[in-house]
């Protein structure tokens, strides 16, 4: 029989209602740029590019969004590197529409790194303890 998982703290399941809201909201945000693209003909195809652009990373965010749940270090490590890597960006450019949104995702990563989330983490995929070792030595 498989361990049951430990209880996840509130501030891991603040985090991942955040990165459900945030990626329904990319998801509006995508179909608005593609059926703005359609129904203008200005900007066509940069329209399209991103409106599929958040689409994608509103989808690799919801496939993600399970293996956090059951408390893998890898999924927390890729949902903040995207949390980062886009939302920064958007916060020091100003994005009217998008900063709300990037904002959110720098909040929920930092909801996943807090030492509440970072117990839960280390209880459901504990890390090996490195031992030291003398350089040279085997």
């Amino acid at each position: 029989m498989a361990n049951p998982l430990p209880p996840r703290p509130f501030t891991l399941r603040a985090a991942i209602i955040l990165w459900l809201v945030i990626s329904v909201l990319l998801l509006i945000a995508a179909g608005t740029f593609i059926t703005g693209a359609a129904i203008r003909d200005l900007d066509r195809a940069g329209l399209i590019g991103l409106g599929v652009l958040l689409g994608a990373l509103a989808i690799l965010q919801l496939l993600l969004l399970l293996p956090l749940r059951r408390g893998r270090r890898s999924a927390r490590e890729l949902l903040s590197t995207i949390g980062i890597i886009a939302g920064l960006p958007i916060i020091v450019r100003g994005t009217p529409g998008l900063s709300l949104i990037a904002g959110a995702m720098l909040v929920a990563v930092l909801l996943m790194w807090l030492p509440q989330s970072s117990d839960y983490f280390q209880l459901t995929q504990p890390k090996a303890k490195k031992r030291f070792r003398w350089p040279g030595s085997r």
